[in-house]
């Protein structure tokens, strides 16, 4: 029996099970990105007209593809998949050699001021799943990089995939409104404009022109939010409930402009913190010294709840992460300990923080059986806790014995 002898109705559940995104989308392990293929998925809609014709409205109707032209497209693809961990479902380089049809949406960014020629393979394809992930890393680009908005302009291009010559386009506006909103988030530039023959009803540009008019949220509100999280997450870990603990402290992350991707970390955003903050419970204090004080305390808490969930590789990696960028900062190199664990100590840091990583990522090495490793460790967070009793039992436990 053939895909067409089938009833319709069950074909229509075929056709949605085989063209949902999830089942066209690999997620990444480590630091590898998240991808999609639909080449497979799509091969089926050229099988024949027939089929064709059923399953072109189910497809688009759970994909809608957003296509992305900028002036400078190998460099910002880069930092939209790679750096932001942002899916790309079809590369640049794969739309300059064979084009791409099946958009709803094309987001054209122009740089006038830049005298960048506005020809050449630029464009690439995100899925609209993906699109609010996109418009935060042009949301972190724009607050590491002060008054870029400014000089950008922005087009946008509608149109009904599935609409034949004769037929009049339309999209619903409420998907009119999930694809235009997650641009709410792009703040400051110097134009935005529609064209093309699908015109967006005015109710969602308003909404989308008041929305991009709102202030961004400032550096005081952002670090509130994710001290929050992070509170959320030791209360989780706590309770035992340690991937709703592991989620609070991703979002912490988030909320201050740090992407986490498995074992991936990215920074944004680091001029927007550089300032003095106004806001309590911040008020004078630095702001990327805030935000240093609050990483180093998740990551403290991340190792944490790592040796809870036994996932001691995981503990021992985001521990020697920290510890690693420590040393550097003293003039170490990479993975070196120093010659006395009282010139490790960086003076007047967060010493009980920075004390609870190196005891923790010590229980992971232990556990690992790295005694080395645990040792060295260990005798580091004895100087930043002097007169912490479990640091004192391991390093008694951990001593090297005399036959």
């Amino acid at each position: 029996m053939g895909l067409l002898d089938l009833p319709a109705e069950i074909r229509n559940h075929i056709y949605t099970l085989l063209f949902s995104p999830a089942a066209n989308r690999t997620i990444g392990k480590g630091e590898q990105p998240t991808t999609y293929n639909f080449q497979q998925t799509l091969s089926l809609l050229r099988t024949n007209k027939q089929i064709r014709s059923e399953a072109s409205a189910i497809f688009h109707a759970q994909n809608q593809f957003i296509v992305i032209d900028t002036p400078w497209a190998a460099r910002a693809e880069h930092y939209v998949h790679f750096e932001s961990k942002v899916p790309i479902v079809v590369s640049s380089d794969r739309v300059a050699a064979g084009g791409f049809e099946a958009w709803t949406m094309q987001a054209r960014i122009h740089a006038p001021d830049f005298g960048v020629p506005e020809t050449g393979a630029r464009s690439f394809v995100v899925h609209l799943d993906d699109l609010a992930a996109f418009c935060r890393t042009w949301l972190c680009s724009d607050l590491s990089n002060p008054g870029l908005n400014s000089l950008l302009e922005l087009e946008f291009v509608l149109r009904d995939p599935c609409a034949r010559e004769w037929d009049e386009p339309r999209i619903a506006k409420e998907t009119q409104r999930k694809l235009l909103l997650p641009f709410a988030a792009v703040k400051g530039l110097k134009r935005v404009s529609y064209s093309g023959p699908l015109s967006p009803l005015r109710s969602v540009v308003d909404e989308l022109k008041k929305r991009m008019a709102e202030p961004y949220e400032s550096p005081e509100s952002c670090l509130r939010r994710a001290t929050a999280f992070k509170d959320e997450g030791n209360n989780a870990l706590r309770l035992g409930k340690y991937e709703d603990a592991l989620e609070s402290y991703r979002l912490a992350w988030e909320a201050m402009h740090i992407v986490v991707n498995g074992r991936w970390r990215f920074e944004h955003a680091m001029e927007w913190y550089n300032k003095i903050l106004l806001e309590e419970p911040y008020k004078g204090m630095q702001g990327q010294v805030v935000r240093l004080g609050l990483r180093v305390r998740l990551v403290a808490n991340t190792v944490q709840l790592y040796l809870l969930m036994e996932r001691y590789e995981d503990a021992k990696f985001w521990g020697m992460r920290t510890i690693n960028l420590l040393r550097q900062a003293i003039g170490l190199p990479l993975d070196t300990p120093a010659e006395q664990p009282e010139d490790e100590v960086v003076a007047n840091f967060l010493a009980d923080d920075v004390g609870k990583i190196y005891f923790r990522t010590a229980m992971a090495c232990k556990a690992l059986d790295d005694m080395y490793q645990a040792r060295a460790l260990l005798k580091v967070a004895a100087v930043y806790l002097p007169r912490d009793r479990r640091v004192k039992e391991e390093v008694a436990a951990l001593a090297p014995r005399i036959l």
